[in-house]
């Protein structure tokens, strides 16, 4: 059974490593699957080019290059003519959607990946809001990585009955060495009697850094802490979130790596994970850490409820009073009593959201729509 997914880019992001891991998990089928970027191709288009995936970059840029892209889409549907369309948020929702269905693809599925619009995104709203409109004629299916994303869309104007609930989902994270994490921790300036604390999201409003800045600038002056901001644009180069830094006056706690490809070895350094966030819907962010072993405090945005259950702290979004609070008690806390918590948190996340289970129901669906009962070859 062909496959086109169609993403809206391929940079580092949740909805992007997702659609990765979902590919990568069943490599056998890679001649069955080309993956289609309205954008440049990013890291993730060349880590999956590099292991024999067919990756095509539409390089579309500006609000000039839809019409061009829809129809070089339309016009690279025909030619491949997949069985199936998956699109990965917004403006491959629209964009591919339209595109399938001009090209006379049979199934087409689109992906939610967030529970709220983002902020300060114009473009997106109306792109949504066109979404909504067409959602009763183009996709067959609509896969939504939170309850909350579906609630919210079926708000927004989407059509109801569509839509699956698919969350993100998680593999075990092999833990960094010893050696690595002194290593590590040393280039950071942390010392052995120092708490880690660690974030990792691109700097956005929607992530929350302003909120967990603030909230670091509330922990009492006797706690002994270091906090890392990792993701795109938290970095030097970031005045407004230097000046937050400096307004606060943690700017010499706080340390900013950027974007990182090894994500998971800073995740063994931390001693807990925070999660700021405004809006999210199942995030990719939270689950790595708890699949790392690490206690975690997260805000009462999309699924995070769920994804944490009992293991770890969750707290009101917009109340840096309350973060902070978590935030004290966990850093109160002997090192011994973290590591329960993290492995209570590694238990649960790859328990109920592995992986193995999350490529299952994608595989299900697909299935499903095309009329067969497993993913093989499907004749046109």
């Amino acid at each position: 059974m062909k496959i086109v997914h169609i993403s809206t880019g391929l940079d580092i992001g949740g909805a992007e490593i997702m659609l990765e891991r979902l590919l990568t998990r069943n490599p056998e089928r890679k001649q069955d699957v080309v993956v289609i970027s309205l954008q440049d191709e990013g890291p993730i288009g060349q880590r999956l080019r590099h292991q024999g995936y067919e990756v095509i970059a539409l390089n579309m840029n500006g609000k000039l290059a839809f019409p061009i892209a829809l129809l070089r889409l339309t016009k690279l549907l025909k030619k491949l003519k997949p069985h199936l369309v998956q699109t990965w948020m917004y403006h491959a929702d629209l964009l591919g959607g339209v595109a399938a269905k001009l090209a006379g693809v049979k199934h087409i599925v689109w992906g939610i990946h967030c529970s709220n619009l983002p902020i300060g995104r114009p473009l997106t709203k109306l792109v949504m809001k066109a979404c909504a409109h067409l959602s009763s004629i183009l996709p067959d299916s609509i896969v939504a990585v939170a309850d909350v994303a579906r609630r919210n869309h079926i708000g927004y104007g989407y059509k109801a009955d569509k839509f699956s609930v698919i969350s993100n989902g998680f593999l075990p994270l092999i833990p960094a060495t010893n050696s690595q994490i002194a290593t590590i921790r040393r280039q950071l300036g942390v010392a052995d009697n120092q708490t880690l604390i660690g974030a990792v999201g691109r700097y956005h409003p929607d992530k929350g850094q302003d909120i967990l800045i603030e909230a670091l600038a509330l922990l009492p002056q006797e706690l002994n802490w270091v906090c890392v901001l990792v993701g795109r644009d938290n970095d030097s180069a970031n005045v407004e979130l230097d000046a937050l830094l400096k307004r606060h006056g943690v700017a010499d706690k706080v340390r900013l790596l950027g974007l990182r490809d090894d994500v998971p070895v800073l995740l063994s350094c931390f001693d807990l994970f925070c999660l700021p966030s405004r809006s999210e819907a199942f995030p990719m962010a939270l689950g790595e850490a708890m699949s790392i072993g690490l206690p975690c405090i997260a805000t009462d945005v999309g699924d995070c409820r769920e994804l944490i259950g009992d293991t770890g702290f969750i707290v009101p979004p917009l109340s840096p009073s309350l973060f902070a609070k978590a935030i004290t008690e966990l850093l109160m806390v002997e090192p011994e009593q973290r590591t329960v918590i993290g492995v209570r948190a590694r238990e649960r996340v790859l328990a109920f959201f592995s992986l193995d289970v999350v490529c299952t129901q994608y595989d299900q669906l697909y299935a499903r729509l095309a009329g067969i009962k497993e993913l093989g070859y499907v004749e046109d």
